[in-house]
């Protein structure tokens, strides 16, 4: 018997509300009243409105924080130490390998919940709950492609039939077995299957694919159950965003505030001093939706807006120079576990060849983008893995300005300017096409639109035409995911753990919910990444993460960027320090100073 932990200790602190990524929704309020005036409330600036706040169906960053506070994990990382430690589950999972019968060689890992769990109803956690919400995510009908990357890793469950709270998982031999519930959180199935639908199904039905989808086909139930989950009232409506963390949703206005309240009587309360990841301290939590950074940052110095990252970098110069930033404020500015990229759409005729994507990448200028841009708070990069890794790889030249090499490139695929009007054009199935690219960005993205002002200079000095398609954070999302864009700003807030590519980089992840948004890779790249997700010797992981590496660095599927710092203002009337640990903003452990 053994127990394993791949958490990491990092150097660096880190992650990104993605700058692309936040959203808008339709001007729908949920009912209830707000009160403001309780004697400790944190008041949270969000660089834009969640999409929704079911957390099977989004990975959008903005959505991750407030549910953050309504949802419990069975294990996370400690914000501190980044260590993994026990949540909602009493200890990290006991692993150990199955010798014999069906799953010979596979693992069973063992968990048991806090008898003192419940949810809003008074009704216990149990297995049962555990068991539909990873059978909620394989269901192929869902849209929760991004966490049934991770969780089809499990095969069967037992529950104990005398302590329900107490149950086992059949996994195969994936390497974050024992932190995989980091992404997947636990909801209340009597709550989100109240028909009782995916009763009928097992997860070893579910976690064969191929099976999966046919069973899919067959049994009309499944989208039965997925229509229903994905329901608006899932999204954003108090009575039925329902999870067993310390805080409940009281309102939801959009574009003004989301309002949540400390359950009266939480379990957690009795438990928090042995388990800190159940620490809940504010009484309220308002999370305001700002994408306007002058606004925000107004507010801020009010005093109307307790905590504030992802501060545009002119505007945080500013404020820390301001008497009342030195008044009321602390500031900090990690370097975070994240990368900023340009992706390219490989799946458009205009970008379908390598050389075309690399002369692109040719044509920025990084340390102009890091001072003009990020006012210097930024480390150039040349792939996705981080540079704080053990297994980044470090031969990669970076790809520097060359506005040579880029026209040359052009000219060798074909892209030449024949009519002389300045732009560069080639014939595609018949037809005169000119090489004109649209670049988008969300409304809230503010980096990201100054990066495709420089982008779109430099790349008309070698004939290439890039239009600025600046949209609603919602609309970006929608577009992201019908695959419906040339060029986009984005970005990576990675965890602690190791990596695990499959879910950007794996074919499998090319779908409308998948995160491998821009065409990369092959049966050979796929057989890498599924070598890289088992149980095998580091030095021979570390090898294949450097082979991925080199494959990405040829196919050019973004432009790799930047590694950012944080740049943080907090309130100085709290104690907290920015965790380690994406959103690195955890109101929950807020302590107010006497």
């Amino acid at each position: 018997m053994f127990q394993r932990t791949f958490a990491q200790k990092i150097l660096f602190i880190f992650a990104i509300i993605l700058f692309s990524q936040s959203c808008k929704t339709d001007p729908v309020a949920t009912k209830g009243g707000t009160t403001t005036d309780d004697s400790f409330t944190v008041v949270s600036r969000l660089v834009g409105e969640p999409n929704m706040l079911n957390p099977a169906l989004t990975t959008q960053a903005n959505a991750r924080g407030v549910m953050n506070q309504i949802f419990s994990n069975l294990v996370h990382y400690d914000t501190k130490t980044l260590k993994a430690m026990p949540m909602l589950a009493k200890e990290l999972p006991v692993i150990e390998e199955i010798t014999e019968g069906e799953y010979k060689g596979k693992l069973l890992c063992k968990y048991e919940i806090h008898e003192e769990a419940v949810w809003d109803d008074g009704k216990p956690v149990t297995g049962h709950d555990v068991e539909f919400s990873i059978k909620a995510i394989l269901n192929p009908k869902v849209g929760a492609a991004a966490y049934r990357a991770v969780a089809i890793s499990f095969k069967d469950m037992i529950i104990d039939e005398t302590n329900p709270k107490k149950f086992s998982l059949v996994s195969d031999n994936y390497f974050l077995t024992d932190i995989i519930f980091t992404d997947l959180p636990t909801l209340p199935a009597h709550i989100y299957d109240s028909k009782g639908i995916m009763k009928i199904f097992t997860i070893k039905q579910l976690s064969d694919t191929d099976g999966a989808s046919k069973l899919a086909e067959s049994d009309p139930r499944l989208q039965e159950f997925a229509t229903e989950f994905s329901n608006e009232k899932y999204a954003r409506e108090k009575e039925f965003v329902s999870g067993c963390g310390p805080y409940a949703l009281e309102e939801w206005i959009s574009g003004q505030r989301i309002v949540l309240k400390k359950k009266k009587n939480w379990w957690g309360d009795k438990l928090a001093a042995k388990y800190p990841l159940l620490v809940a301290n504010p009484e309220t939590i308002i999370y305001k939706p700002m994408s306007d950074v002058t606004t925000a940052v107004t507010e801020l110095k009010a005093g109307s807006i307790d905590v504030m990252h992802t501060i545009a970098p002119q505007q945080y110069n500013d404020l820390k120079e301001s008497t009342e930033g030195q008044e009321k404020l602390n500031f900090y500015e990690p370097l975070r576990l994240a990368i900023y990229n340009i992706g390219m759409n490989s799946n458009r005729p205009k970008l379908s060849d390598k050389r075309v994507r690399r002369a692109l990448a040719h044509i920025i200028n990084l340390d102009e983008i890091i001072n003009t841009t990020m006012y210097g708070y930024a480390e150039k990069v040349v792939g996705p893995i981080h540079p704080s890794r053990p297994y980044h790889h470090k031969g990669l030249t970076l790809i520097e300005e060359d506005m040579d090499k880029a026209r040359a490139l052009l000219k060798e695929a074909g892209w030449v300017d024949s009519n002389g009007n300045g732009i560069v054009d080639k014939i595609i199935d018949g037809e005169l096409t000119e090489m004109k690219l649209e670049y988008l960005s969300s409304r809230a993205g503010v980096t990201g639109q100054k990066i495709g002002t420089i982008f779109k200079s430099n790349a008309k000095r070698v004939g290439v035409d890039i239009e600025l398609i600046v949209k609603e954070g919602n609309l970006v999302v929608d577009l992201r995911s019908k695959r419906d864009f040339d060029l986009l700003t984005g970005g990576w807030a990675q965890d602690p753990n190791i990596d695990d590519p499959y879910q950007n980089w794996h074919t499998d992840s090319d779908t409308p919910s998948g995160g491998n948004r821009f065409g990369f890779g092959d049966e050979e790249s796929d057989k890498i990444i599924e070598e890289i997700r088992t149980i095998i010797p580091e030095e021979r992981r570390n090898e294949l993460y450097m082979e991925l590496q080199e494959k990405i660095y040829d196919f050019q599927p973004c432009i790799f960027l930047l590694v950012p710092s944080g740049r943080i203002a907090i309130n100085k009337k709290f104690d907290f320090i920015p965790s380690v640990r994406k959103p690195w903003i955890f109101e929950n452990e807020f302590i107010l100073k006497k």
